[in-house]
């Protein structure tokens, strides 16, 4: 099915959707679509790896200590991005999730761009978004997009749009490139995607 058709197809992700279990609201965004309009135009990407983190349950999670002046925003409503500088080098993307006062969020780690409507269809291999700062530097998102609301009526910034594909394969994995927190088998990925990270073993998602 083309493009547009597939589009057609899709439901914008409302705030009910994130207002879940971070593991669960992981899940459901492998093969999601965010759509991210700008100045240059509209963008539009496959989610193909996430990773879901707590709040002061999850030692790896920047709520751990509870709230503080940059994790604040987990613990507030869900459906806002979470955008933050790690190590002073790249934006990391995340979505807040869970009901509010009980922080939690999903960091986006991988994906893939789609083709403007009109364009010419893009190669298997182009449009990788393979980590998360190649994925905020390709969507265009940067630490002013923090606090953004991902559920706006009016389709913002950016908005979450429900899978327009049939092939949503999902694996498992514990999460990488942290020193705390490392058991718990909360990265959810496209199995066998490209864009996905090579590390850690994976297993079926349930």
């Amino acid at each position: 099915m083309a493009l547009q058709g597939k589009l057609r197809q899709m439901r914008q992700c409302e705030r009910q959707f994130f207002e879940r279990h971070p593991d669960t609201v992981a899940l459901d965004l492998i093969g999601s679509l965010i759509v991210v309009r700008g100045e240059g135009g509209t963008v539009r990407a496959r989610i193909v790896e996430t990773e879901a983190y707590g709040g002061e349950d999850d030692p790896a999670s920047h709520a751990f200590r509870g709230p503080t002046p940059r994790s604040a925003i987990m613990f507030g409503p869900a459906g806002y991005l979470y955008v933050y500088l790690s190590y002073g080098v790249h934006w990391c993307m995340n979505v807040v999730t869970g009901t509010e006062g009980t922080a939690s969020a999903v960091l986006l780690r991988a994906a893939q761009l789609l083709p403007t409507l009109n364009g010419a269809p893009l190669d298997e291999r182009e449009g990788l978004l393979r980590g998360p700062g190649l994925l905020t530097r390709g969507l265009g998102i940067t630490g002013e997009d923090n606090g953004t609301d991902c559920c706006s009526r009016s389709q913002g910034r950016v908005s979450f749009w429900s899978p327009p594909f049939s092939d949503v394969a999902v694996a498992r994995s514990a999460r990488i490139g942290i020193s705390a927190g490392r058991d718990r088998i909360s990265r959810y990925l496209l199995d066998g995607h490209l864009g996905v990270s090579k590390r850690s073993p994976r297993i079926p998602s349930a």
